[in-house]
């Protein structure tokens, strides 16, 4: 990707913030992976993040695949983290780069942290999530 149309990408980032429902903690911003481009590119290329990266997932596919992820291109380890239709989290994994990876059931949203950062941020099994 040319350094042009990289920077015209990261420029048109859409972010919102994260919070934890149950305790109405902020847990981060985030940027928004709402069109196919932006699903598609996620985190590969990047050196690290600031901002965590939440998937909309399409809901007009019946499978779970269509929740499945991969880490083709990255540069660091990821924490996936998997929320359900009632925005609940449901799952959480590592992935390293260069890997696939299929939650247990569809997810509504995934979000991507950088592995190493993740500790900052309080998230867990069976947290509801809202984006605002």
């Amino acid at each position: 990707m040319s350094i042009n149309r990289k920077n015209k990408y990261l420029e048109k980032e859409n972010k919102k913030i994260l919070y934890n429902k149950l305790n109405n903690e902020k847990i981060s911003e985030i940027i928004i992976a709402n069109t196919f481009q932006k699903r598609l590119l996620g985190l590969m290329f990047r050196q690290k993040t600031e901002f965590p990266m939440l998937f909309e997932i399409p809901q007009n596919i019946g499978t779970k695949m269509r929740s499945s992820i991969h880490s083709l291109f990255m540069r660091f380890d990821l924490k996936l983290v998997f929320i359900d239709k009632n925005n609940i989290v449901f799952e959480m994994a590592d992935l390293k780069p260069w890997r696939l990876y299929v939650p247990k059931k569809e997810a509504k949203y995934i979000i991507e942290f950088e592995k190493t950062r993740f500790e900052n941020y309080n998230i867990k099994i069976n947290d509801k999530i809202e984006i605002k």
